[in-house]
């Protein structure tokens, strides 16, 4: 069964992604709160995510995946932070543990945007990505 993912945001549609950014899936959860990475967050449980804006969107998950993005389901994220905690250089074991806690405890899932900005300008890329990624979701 495919669970449903969501997100809340402003009104005029979900955040764009910075495509030009690339982090770790710790790094997204503990440092980029406010800002923009590669990748969108979302969650299973929608109570756990009230505060983080003003409409709710659900992923459409079929064309996502059509269209080559990665969804990282929520488990997978998981056991990819628990390796990194486990295996990684202190200050990746610190931030995967961090991460970790921000995890479970919002249901986080994430989209692994898998567009090409190769034709993009750098400074047009954040506009781009905003216009791209909204039929990816519906408003609830």
């Amino acid at each position: 069964m495919v669970r449903p993912y969501f997100r809340r945001d402003q009104k005029d549609g979900v955040s764009p992604p910075d495509l030009s950014k690339d982090c770790s899936y710790a790094d997204h959860i503990v440092h980029a709160r406010g800002k923009r990475t590669k990748f969108t967050s979302l969650t299973l449980d929608l109570a756990k995510c009230r505060d983080f804006g003003e409409c709710t969107y659900r992923l459409l998950r079929e064309p996502a995946e059509a269209d080559k993005h990665k969804i990282v389901e929520h488990e997978h994220l998981l056991t990819e932070l628990q390796q990194t905690a486990s295996r990684g250089e202190k200050d990746e074991r610190l931030k995967a543990i961090h991460a970790l806690r921000y995890a479970r405890m919002r249901k986080e899932g994430l989209v692994d945007w898998q567009f090409d900005i190769s034709r993009v300008e750098r400074k047009e890329v954040t506009s781009w990505a905003h216009r791209q990624i909204q039929k990816y979701f519906v408003r609830c």
